[in-house]
């Protein structure tokens, strides 16, 4: 016994309670009767050592190889494989050599699995065939082998491990495997190219160099031909794999359809679309057999999904019984529109009329109402007052949007002035009725806003000119509002400014663009409504809208000199005034002058509205004064004549039409498409016949009746520009600076033999060599 204070028993204060003795346990009395025994269990005693309790398939070891074997033989390679990573014993009989019929027999139960390869091992294969481990860093997951290096290389690994190969190694090329990278690249695993490089070295010089490149071609060339066959059987297993995956989901599906019809829900998934359909669900879409334990598990999810399939199709059945109602809407305004053939005023379409407040209640009436033509009855019956109240709706929109142009426009002018500190001008600014707001060292000018009346009298002037954003982009896109700077930009470079026909009202309001809006392939069959879809050009139509008119200040500004020039007052003369006189204008600034009499020449003659195009495309109204002559008596009767007598050979371009005939212009549409899916733009009057030809199978056509003139004519919906409208032959002065016919500009004779030194000149070159825009001839 050691002493109580030795070094053995002394405390140490380790942070641990010290063990209490084990207590004394009794024995049992013998057969004497004797007092029983008491057993004193020493301190010092120490517990045997833990060891794991014996597993169940411990006692398999004990086995005779040849029944291990037997068992081992119907597993799958990759059980062998993990089987082998268990234990020591396991491990030591698996992979041993005798061992090998175990796993050609585990690989035999793989379909259509090819043999080993000689150069690997069966270990080697199985773990590389079945095992999902990166062989660079182990992390799982990795699906993909890469037969051609032998090797299964994760995303990330692949980026240091693998090279490219580079100049100068095209030596071991052929002596390393490789595979296909990216852009057809040839990529080589960096340990076999270390490797080779290293062997390379290391035979330098040596009679055996030789023999190891021909082995490592042998080598290169047999993983190349077992790696064809392998990639095939993976491709082969995948699918097969992806096949067995597909049936345990049709299987899931079904058997939850038979569970859900058990409860109700069969008719509700009859009328279930492909979108929607349960095989998207990600509850039915497993790869898991349905057992009664995951039924009840998901029942109550799949009734809360089943339940909102039964919503979706209300709405659609609803949505569509909306669409049946609107077209039967549109119906009745086809009718109206059609007995009111000429349009004498802007016509609502198809979204404007079902947005009425009287059809939109009928339209939206209960499901169960029954809706027919004679429910809309009433509203053919005050659609004349429906129509003019929605005209009188639109033209208070081009009011408001005139206001914020004309606000716009006088605060862009005013910023643009140089404002001083003048008290002659803050006078004449107070004169106009607006003041000048100081803040710092900025002025401000507040322009008077004109009231609703003076823009109503206003609007209809010839000197209102409107311009669609969409038809008329300034740099390109549409909605562009700057203007000026691009057009000064195309003055430098010598372009034609891009301008659409002039806009006048009252036919700016049934332009095309307020009521279209043009859409991509995917937003147009997205479209809720197919009745406001319209098939080509490929657009969807919309409520009217004035959001894409912007009053052209050049183009009034052009207007303003036209109608001064036909002696009309430009403050009360309206657009539909010109129409009725319908004025024909020379363009003096455009006057080809003759080669042959001194004060002769032709001009391009032009249409009011012809010439309001004329001049903001081909001259800057701010640049110079106009020069207009109007023509009248034999002058007019000479236009006219040469406009049908008229061919442009430049460019071949085709006759001009007569503008003497009303049928001349792409100014017409069907009657029969109107305000449905087929409706189409605006078609010459030949086209037009042969649409209803070929499309309605109408040989003989009536106007008004089969077809009619758009009401936005004779503006067009096409920005289609002419050079002019006929020429006319004008006694006028010739000017100093347009050199005498038969002299140059530096006075050097003209040689009359000198026409056949330039080929194809003709008298339409005169244009160019008399016309004061180009002055360097």
């Amino acid at each position: 016994m050691r002493p109580r204070n030795s070094v053995a028993q002394a405390p140490v204060d380790n942070g641990k309670k010290p063990r209490r003795p084990p207590k004394k346990r009794m024995r049992g009395s013998d057969v004497d009767g004797n007092q029983p025994n008491v057993e004193v269990i020493k301190v010092g005693a120490r517990r045997a050592k833990w060891q794991p309790k014996p597993g169940k398939l411990a006692a398999l070891m004990n086995l005779p190889l040849d029944v291990l074997f037997e068992v081992f033989g119907h597993l799958n390679p990759l059980d062998i494989l993990r089987l082998a990573r268990t234990t020591k014993e396991f491990r030591r009989v698996l992979m041993h050599r005798s061992s090998m019929s175990v796993w050609k027999n585990a690989r035999d139960n793989v379909p259509n699995m090819p043999d080993c390869p000689p150069f690997w091992t069966e270990p080697h294969y199985a773990n590389l065939a079945f095992d999902p481990h990166c062989h660079e860093c182990g992390a799982p997951g990795v699906r993909n082998v890469d037969w051609r290096i032998g090797r299964r290389i994760c995303a990330k690994c692949s980026k240091t491990c693998m090279v490219d190969a580079y100049h100068g190694e095209s030596v071991i090329s052929g002596l390393v495997p490789s595979k296909y990278g990216k852009r057809g690249r040839l990529l080589f695993y960096r340990k076999d190219v270390e490797e080779v490089q290293k062997n390379l070295h290391l035979l330098t010089g040596s009679d055996g160099l030789e023999a190891y490149r021909e082995e490592r071609r042998a080598f290169v060339k047999e993983m190349e031909t077992q790696a064809k066959a392998l990639e095939a059987w993976a491709a082969s297993q995948a699918k097969d794999r992806s096949d067995q995956l597909e049936d345990a989901r049709r299987d899931r599906k079904t058997a939850i359809i038979e569970r859900l019809t058990e409860i109700g829900w069969g008719d509700e998934i009859e009328h279930i679309p492909y979108t929607d359909d349960l095989s998207h669900h990600k509850l039915v879409k497993q790869p898991t057999r349905l057992t009664d334990r995951i039924w009840n598990n998901i029942k109550n999810d799949m009734i809360k999904y089943m339940e909102e399939m039964k919503t979706r199709r209300l709405e659609r059945e609803r949505k569509a019984l909306l669409i049946a109602r609107k077209r039967t809407a549109i119906g009745a305004l086809r009718r109206y529109k059609i007995a009111h053939l000429p349009f004498t005023g802007v016509m609502p379409e198809a979204v404007d009329f079902c947005s009425f407040p009287e059809v939109k209640t009928i339209v939206e009436m209960p499901t169960e109402t029954e809706v027919t033509e004679a429910s809309f009855a009433d509203v053919s019956s005050r659609m004349h007052d429906l129509v003019n109240s929605w005209r009188t709706h639109i033209h208070s929109q081009l009011r408001a949007r005139v206001k914020d142009n004309l606000l716009f426009a006088g605060k862009r002018r005013a910023s643009a002035e140089r404002v001083t500190s003048d008290p002659l001008y803050q006078e004449y600014v107070e004169s106009l009725g607006a003041t000048i707001d100081v803040k710092g060292k900025k002025k401000e000018v507040s322009l008077p806003v004109p009231s609703d009346a003076e823009i109503d009298q206003m609007i209809p002037l010839a000197t209102t000119v409107f311009r669609c954003k969409t038809c008329t982009p300034s740099i390109g896109l549409p909605g562009d509002s700057s203007d000026s700077e691009y057009d000064d930009f195309l003055d430098i470079l010598g372009g034609r400014r891009s301008r659409s026909v002039p806009l006048f009202y009252p036919k700016v309001m049934g332009h095309c663009c307020l009521t279209r809006s043009r859409t991509l392939p995917w937003d147009y069959f997205a479209t809720d409504d197919p009745n406001f879809r319209i098939d080509f050009p490929m657009s969807t139509r919309t409520n009217w809208n004035a959001h894409l008119l912007q009053v052209d200040e050049q183009a009034s500004k052009a207007a303003r000199t036209v109608v001064e020039a036909c002696g009309e007052d430009p403050l009360i003369t309206t657009a539909t005034k010109m129409d009725e006189l319908d004025p024909h204008l020379a363009c003096l600034d455009c006057m080809r002058w003759s080669k042959h009499e001194v004060n002769q020449g032709e001009v391009p003659v032009f249409t009011w509205r012809s010439a309001v195009q004329h001049r903001i495309r081909e001259h800057r109204p701010d640049r110079q004064p106009p020069k207009w002559k109007r023509l009248e008596g034999e002058l007019l009767e000479e236009s006219n004549q040469n406009a049908r007598n008229m061919h442009i050979h430049i460019f071949d371009f085709p006759p001009f039409a007569d503008i003497t005939q009303p049928a001349a212009g792409v100014i017409w549409l069907c009657v029969h498409c109107m305000d449905l899916p087929q409706e189409r733009e605006c078609h010459e009057l030949g086209k037009m016949k042969n649409h209803l030809s070929t499309i309605h199978g109408i040989e003989e056509p009536v106007e008004d009746q089969d077809y009619y003139k758009d009401y936005e004519a004779p503006q067009g919906r096409r920005p289609d520009f002419k050079l002019s409208d006929s020429v006319v032959t004008l006694q006028m002065e010739r000017p100093p600076h347009v050199p005498l016919p038969g002299h140059g500009f530096f006075n050097f004779e003209d040689d009359e033999d000198d026409e056949d030194d330039y080929g194809d000149y003709d008298d339409e070159d005169d244009f160019y060599l008399g016309n004061s825009f180009f002055p360097i001839f």
